[in-house]
């Protein structure tokens, strides 16, 4: 009887694969008619969706959870919608993730918060010291995804002597490495960043002779990151946090929130080493997406699906549901995590697929693994897949862009604006709504 309720249990877990909740945040630089970074005050009476990331021009969009990714994406171009009325009429909102122009340091305005909030303008003014002002200049996109709460009910039923927000912790631990593994991928298929501003790259002390080498440099090791190459655990949820506190021992960073990761592991509500400890995982969030200039939501609805279609396939593999070996391009009892962060930060490269060609062979397989196990999963009659998702389209369309490089988003881009037009052609843009 109880194998027979395991089956069952595996059947309903395989048949869920494809059932997740979402949200989205996006950041994005209010600019004066000229394309300079805004110096005016964030707009008041905006709700608590609209906020500021570092500076006073940089507006943070938060959506909220939705188990459909259209529901997330319509609420951030609504919010956009919001911004865009109650700004200044002399004033736009920036949709790349490379900023406008900005003067100097000293005209990037600090985001002031009062009310209460005065602890997060001195955390800002930290970083500012720190890392300086330049650096947070980019904007991205962040995906934040949870499994639904049947998921882990269903996991419980197989390790009955455990309790549930144990089994949630340890299980998003591991679908983080697993899915660290795929950071460069996405950084690869996803980068939308060629063309920058020739001062920002001169104080990221990008050389010139570097100045077109990058589709992202957001993502590349211009790009905001630590002082340090931090390396985690995923051992198990205790020695990720373990391997989190130790830098914060040793001074490196002052909190959970000063780790600048492709992929983070987040509670619910305050983001503190404390309260993840206490409450534990909620939900991971991936932090490598530019802002894509082609959507209101700041990224392609289809580029979420191809993500959501992934993570679904590595929790697949984690639950032992596909056939044949793993596809991983690194080994994880061989590859240090230092590796894996390199590899993310030069899969930023406007040429990474035509310079490397074993991660080209190895993301054209694991499509192909993918398209064969979605193909069986999709003939299954009561197997859940979301009405708007085309599943084989979706990963046809990400086997072009690395077989084609005049499909990728960077190259567009770079066809449309030229290095020393970049300005005038994105506020040209930016002011006809396109």
């Amino acid at each position: 009887m109880q194998y027979t309720n395991l089956q069952q249990t595996d059947q309903r877990l395989y048949r869920s694969l494809l059932r997740g909740e979402f949200g989205i945040e996006k950041e994005s630089m209010r600019v004066d008619e000229s394309g300079h970074l805004a110096e005016t005050s964030h707009p008041q009476g905006l709700g608590a969706h609209i906020s500021r990331d570092f500076g006073e021009g940089q507006v943070e969009f938060i959506s909220g959870v939705y188990d459909d990714l259209n529901d997330a994406c319509e609420e951030i171009c609504a919010l956009q919608k919001e911004v865009e009325d109650a700004i200044q009429e002399e004033e736009y909102m920036w949709t790349y993730s490379n900023p406008p122009l900005f003067g100097t340091e000293q005209n990037i305005r600090i985001a002031e918060f009062d009310g209460g909030g005065e602890e997060k303008t001195a955390y800002r003014n930290y970083l500012a010291e720190k890392y300086g002002k330049v650096k947070m200049l980019f904007s991205g996109v962040h995906l934040n995804y949870s499994m639904p709460q049947e998921f882990f009910e269903l996991l419980q039923r197989k390790m009955p002597d455990r309790d549930l927000s144990e089994i949630r912790s340890e299980w998003y631990v591991k679908l983080c490495d697993a899915l660290m593994s795929d950071s460069w991928l996405i950084v690869a298929l996803t980068s939308a960043s060629p063309v920058a501003d020739a001062g920002f790259l001169k104080a990221l002390g990008v050389p010139k002779e570097e100045w077109e080498a990058y589709a992202s440099f957001r993502n590349s090791r211009y790009g905001y990151w630590n002082l340090f190459l931090p390396e985690l655990s995923y051992e198990s949820f205790s020695s990720y946090l373990e391997s989190i506190e130790r830098y914060i021992k040793q001074g490196k960073i002052r909190s959970i929130q000063e780790l600048y990761y492709p992929i983070r592991l987040k509670p619910a509500g305050e983001n503190s080493l404390f309260h993840l400890k206490e409450s534990g995982v909620n939900h991971i969030e991936l932090r490598m997406l530019d802002l894509n200039p082609m959507c209101c939501a700041g990224v392609a609805k289809q580029d979420l699906v191809f993500i959501h279609l992934l993570i679904a396939f590595r929790t697949a593999e984690l639950l032992h549901f596909c056939n044949g070996p793993k596809r991983r391009f690194d080994d994880r009892t061989h590859t240090p995590e230092r590796a894996r962060l390199l590899l993310h930060k030069e899969a930023a490269r406007i040429d990474f697929w035509e310079e490397q060609k074993a991660c080209r062979a190895y993301a054209y397989g694991l499509l192909q693994d993918m398209k064969k196990f979605f193909g069986a999963y999709e003939m299954q009659t009561d197997a859940y897949v979301p009405s708007d998702y085309a599943v084989m389209e979706a990963l046809t369309r990400e086997e072009q862009k690395i077989l084609n490089p005049s499909l990728r988003y960077a190259n567009k881009i770079r066809r449309q604006c030229r290095m020393d037009d970049y300005i005038g052609a994105r506020m040209r843009e930016i002011k006809s709504g396109l």
